[in-house]
């Protein structure tokens, strides 16, 4: 939460609590999630409706300020995650459009180190349950 109120401070907005419960949304995920993800988490704890214009306003604030990561999938389909100290790196089915995060190992932290500065990487191939 430190980060979200330093982008907060930083971008001069004020605070409110639709942009922490969407903050706390994307914090309690394990996985990538669509608006529709995040307004399902939102309606199951947040008391109050938020629109989706209030959603993609908070995301783009986020993006903006490197709290999250986009990925689209091949038909233009956004997916948020939290962005972490070192590089993500995703796969993307090209059938099902699953999103999954691939665990970060010793032959990955070595390939994250000659890519520096790397946001991401996506990998497309079919997952487990499309081979």
């Amino acid at each position: 939460m430190t980060k979200l109120y330093e982008c907060i401070k930083n971008k001069k907005v004020n605070n409110s609590h639709a942009r922490e419960a969407i903050f706390t949304v994307l914090k309690k995920a394990d996985q990538c999630l669509s608006v529709s993800d995040i307004t399902q988490g939102l309606q199951e704890n947040y008391p109050k409706t938020v629109s989706l214009n209030t959603i993609y306003r908070h995301l783009t604030l986020f993006a903006e300020c490197a709290l999250v990561t986009v990925i689209q999938d091949d038909f233009k389909k956004s997916y948020y995650t939290l962005t972490k100290d070192t590089a993500h790196v995703f796969t993307l089915c090209p059938k099902c459009h699953t999103i999954t995060t691939v665990e970060n190992t010793e032959h990955l932290e070595k390939l994250l180190v000659t890519l520096e500065n790397t946001e991401y990487i996506t990998i497309h191939r079919k997952c487990q349950n499309c081979q």
